[in-house]
């Protein structure tokens, strides 16, 4: 190895779509875009800033339709947010010796009422700092999901490093 890095941060969600019983009916992997507040709170982090401490993961969904930009700091349209209380952080060991890091945040959103349909089609990772301070991590544009009554949509992002 010559000790140069060449992995850098990305992210890919995977939207799982269940029916009530558990059994799955669809899922989708989808890349998605670091945004410059996602970098810029890993920075603030490294350089050991108290402020940047984050008090909550979640991933909120929307109806926007613009293609993701590093600048973006909301969604398009937010129709709802699930929190993760568990985000985790683990070491996965590669067959040539190396390693990567990953950070997955989790979160379900519930069923909705008799004969609503949402139709979802971005999302993205929202951090809380202290009480107020959201920040939009990453976000992914995706084909049109249809969330309804007889469904809940589970959603794992993975961040690797």
């Amino acid at each position: 190895m010559n000790g140069k890095e060449t992995q850098g941060m990305n992210g890919v969600l995977t939207l799982e779509l269940l029916n009530l019983d558990g059994s799955l009916m669809e899922r989708r992997r989808v890349p998605n875009l670091i945004t410059i507040s996602g970098k810029q709170l890993v920075a603030e982090l490294l350089m050991g800033r108290v402020n940047a401490l984050p008090t909550r993961w979640s991933i909120v969904v929307g109806t926007g339709i613009n293609a993701p930009v590093p600048a973006d700091d909301k969604l398009g349209t937010k129709v709802d947010e699930a929190i993760d209380p568990t985000p985790k952080v683990e070491v996965i060991k590669q067959s040539d010796g190396s390693s990567l890091v990953r950070a997955t945040v989790t979160a379900t959103l519930p069923a909705l009422g008799q004969s609503t349909v949402q139709p979802l089609t971005e999302a993205g990772i929202q951090i809380l700092q202290g009480a107020s301070t959201a920040i939009l991590f990453n976000r992914v544009r995706f084909e049109e999901v249809n969330r309804g009554p007889n469904m809940v949509m589970k959603m794992t992002w993975e961040i690797t490093f």
